[in-house]
Order: C-alpha cells, then sequence, then structure tokens
C-alpha cells in the first residue's frame, strides 16, 4: 500500500473513523496520526459535554469561535450543563449519554470526577499526542506540574488537559483587623494564632453580631482543616477510609468547637459565608478565587487574602479540571484542534478578567489585572508550593456523601465527633471494600 494519502483518504480515517484506524491502516504509530491536523476545509460536527456558569460559557464560546476561524465548516455544540449540584449526577448523565450512544466529543470534569470517567473507558489516554503534537505539549509545559499530574489516571497516563483550578484560602476583611487593632494575619500563622484572632473579631449581639469566620461548610471546603493536620478523609493512596485517624477526629473537633464551644463562628445550617462576608457579618471566610467575581461585580473591596492556617502543615487543598476526548468521538484530530483553543492561553486570561476560577497558567496571572486585586494575589499561586488535591477516587460523590452526612450530625450535635467519625468510618470503609472490588473485575 502506497502511504501516499489523499485528501479523501485522510477525511475517510480522521473524519469518519478513528485515529487509530487511520494508523493502522498507514503502518504509522498513533501518536504520528494524531499530530496530523485536520485540513481548514474539513466539513464536521463536534458536541462538548460542558458545564460552569453564564460568564464560562461566554469565555468557552469565544474559544469556539477561534476554533472557527480555522475550521469553519465545523458545527460545535457545546452541551452546557450548569454549575452540577454534585459531580455523581454530572458523571451519571455522561454514562448514559454514552450508553444511549448520543454523541459526544469532548469531556469536561473537575478532578472530582476524572478517575470515574477513566476507570469507566469514557475517555482516551493522551500521552501519544502530547509526544507527536508541539501545540500540545506546549500546553501541557505551560501548566503547573502539580495541577497537571492530580488529573492523570491512576496508570500515570494524561487523560486531560487542565482548563482550571481552585484552592481553599483564607479570606479576610483587613478594615476589620484594623479596626480590631489586629495586624494582618503572617504567613504561617497556625490553628492557635487563627483562634485568637477569631476571638477578637468575634462581638455583639443579636442582629449586630459579628463573627470572627464562618465556616465553607462543604467537603472541598473543610478539607484544608485536615490537610494542615497533616490527615485526611482517605490513605493517600485514595484506596481506604482514614477516619479512624486520630488526628481526623483532632481536626472535626477543632471545626466544632469554633461554633459549640468558642463560639467565634456561626452555626453551618443555612448559612451562606459568600453572602455574609461582604456584607460585614464576619471578618473571614474560606474559599478559593470564585468569590472575586461576587466581589468585583458589587463593587466590594474589603478584602484580601492569606494562607491557611497551619496545625503541622502549612498546606491547603485545590482542586483542577480538564478537557479531555471521548472514546466515543470520530475525528480524534478534530477534537485535539478545538481542545487547542479550549485551552488557550487566550482562554486562560479571560478567566482571570472573570474571575471565578484560577488560570492553568501562571504567566497568565504576571500582569495588572490579576494582581491588583486583592493586594496578596500572588498568594494563590503561591500556595502551589505546599497544596494536595481534594481526595478524588472512583467513587467520590459516595465518599463526599458518606462524610458529609455524617459531618451533619455532629455539627448539629446529634452526634459526638467520636461517635460520627467512628460510624462515617465504618461505612466508608465497607465502600471503598466495595470499590477495590468493582476495580479489581473491571
Amino acid at each position: 500500500m502506497s502511504n501516499k494519502l489523499s485528501r479523501r483518504d485522510f477525511l475517510k480515517y480522521t473524519g469518519m473513523g478513528s485515529a487509530a484506524a487511520f494508523a493502522a491502516a498507514y503502518g504509522m504509530p498513533l501518536g504520528t496520526a494524531l499530530a496530523q491536523a485536520p485540513a481548514g476545509d474539513t466539513e464536521g460536527h463536534l458536541v462538548i459535554y460542558n458545564f460552569g456558569g453564564t460568564e464560562q460559557q461566554r469565555m468557552f464560546g469565544n474559544a469556539i469561535a477561534r476554533f472557527n476561524e480555522r475550521y469553519p465548516n465545523v458545527l460545535v455544540e457545546d452541551l452546557y450543563i450548569p454549575w452540577p449540584e454534585g459531580w455523581g449526577h454530572y458523571i451519571t448523565n455522561l454514562k448514559l449519554r454514552a450508553a444511549s450512544g448520543l454523541k459526544t466529543d469532548i469531556i469536561a470534569i473537575a478532578i472530582e470526577g476524572t478517575r470515574e470517567t477513566i476507570f469507566e473507558d469514557l475517555v482516551l489516554p493522551m500521552d501519544d499526542a502530547i509526544a507527536a503534537d508541539e501545540d500540545l505539549a506546549a500546553i501541557v509545559d505551560e501548566v503547573e506540574p502539580v495541577l497537571h499530574n492530580a488529573l492523570k489516571g491512576p496508570d500515570g497516563q494524561t487523560y486531560y488537559f487542565t482548563r482550571e483550578w481552585n484552592n481553599m484560602i483564607i479570606h479576610y476583611n483587613p478594615v476589620k483587623f484594623e479596626e480590631a487593632g489586629l495586624d494582618p494575619p503572617a504567613e504561617d500563622w497556625t490553628w492557635e494564632d487563627f483562634l485568637e484572632t477569631a476571638s477578637i473579631l468575634t462581638h455583639g449581639e443579636g442582629g449586630d453580631k459579628q463573627f470572627g469566620f464562618a465556616i465553607p461548610y462543604f467537603n472541598f471546603g473543610l478539607t484544608p482543616w485536615w490537610h494542615t493536620n497533616g490527615t485526611s478523609t482517605l490513605t493517600p493512596d485514595w484506596s481506604q477510609s482514614n477516619l479512624d485517624d486520630p488526628k481526623m477526629l483532632e481536626s472535626v473537633k477543632f471545626v466544632h468547637s469554633l461554633v459549640h464551644e468558642h463560639g467565634v463562628a456561626p452555626s453551618v445550617e443555612g448559612v451562606n459565608p459568600y453572602e455574609l462576608f461582604p456584607a460585614g457579618t464576619i471578618a473571614m471566610t474560606g474559599a478559593g478565587r470564585w468569590p472575586f467575581d461576587t466581589y468585583v461585580t458589587t463593587g466590594y473591596s474589603d478584602v484580601d487574602i492569606t494562607p491557611w492556617p497551619r496545625k503541622r502543615a502549612g498546606t491547603t487543598v485545590f482542586g483542577s479540571g480538564g478537557w479531555a476526548v471521548s472514546k466515543t468521538t470520530e475525528n480524534v484530530p478534530l477534537a485535539l484542534e478545538l481542545i487547542k483553543d479550549l485551552a488557550a492561553f487566550e482562554t486562560d486570561m479571560e478567566a482571570v478578567a472573570v474571575g471565578t476560577s484560577l488560570p492553568a497558567r501562571r504567566s497568565a496571572t504576571e500582569n495588572e489585572l490579576f494582581n491588583s486585586f486583592p493586594a496578596n494575589a500572588h498568594r494563590f499561586f503561591g500556595s502551589l508550593e505546599d497544596i494536595k488535591p481534594v481526595p478524588s477516587p472512583e467513587n467520590f460523590a459516595e465518599v463526599e456523601s458518606i462524610f458529609m452526612r455524617h459531618m451533619d450530625q455532629i455539627m448539629a450535635n446529634s452526634l459526638t465527633p467520636e461517635q460520627g467519625l467512628e460510624m462515617a468510618h465504618i461505612e466508608l470503609s465497607a465502600a471503598m471494600d466495595k470499590l477495590a472490588e468493582r476495580l479489581a473485575s473491571g
């Protein structure tokens, strides 16, 4: 067979068949086949399974427009899901699409769902494509390694190109600190420093009550308390429950005490810290970059950021999201060309302007737009010096549900921290054993 490709043959194997079939037909390595960019007049239809808010939809719409400048005959359908209430639901719908044969070419998901999509064989490994394509390799090289590596599969292969990330960091009101005669928090402050500070910032009664801190009460928001105490809900390999670790009990008791012993934080039931903070009802809370969009649009500027207080380690938690090529796509090279625009530097710069997440590239933050607000904006990327991903096994939704259900009972004083963690450990251990069986049989 001649190795000279006609345009018709190229479109046949890259538009109507898989890249693997194309490579096999012409005796090429798969990476080489993937590196062949489709012709600019290629016709096609790509569907993105995507998530986010209105600003993200506009941002990625601009990326699609840039792609269509190169490929004007390709229709791109952005199947946009508003911020998911849970990644388990998002992944379930994705699996239903696959089972129903509905077209999906590119998948966007956060770290909480990456391992499930990899195990369910919904996405393609990308190492060969990255090795063969300078543009894809550049995208990977420009992203902080800790962000890229967090999205890899258990086999060490790359499946996702990083699109964004968020961490947990302390948001504080410098005006309230000054009024209380307090210096800004030191970068190496401790749990004890934090508690003392929160106590000073807590005063008043009834409707005039000001709390020093509002607990970001969700799995991701609580995780820094575990990480800064050298522990976590799961073992380091995310395979077993770690809720019987004495350091987990110590951490949960500390969080519980902020409300029920020291009274420096309001009850977690029905409380939204991201409404209380700009309203001036609290002096500190924890978040990533996502509230800054609201701060800017509402004209709220009395905010700065500082690292999470430490117990045993000066660390925190992060979660990243990525773009993957669906296993069912009929045009891998074309899907990769679209990902180049979705994950481009221009998209990262728009993410800086939007303010709801952190861009994948540090270089996109080296400008006045990013660093003008808050004053210590550099601390977002500074946190990557010592940071850990949110534990995200294949059964993440189940793990999160088990833990938070028992935390609810602990924070409501229906169970003591000891009782709640013991019960959660038993249930979570059983769930992880079932996961191990599923992975072994899969």
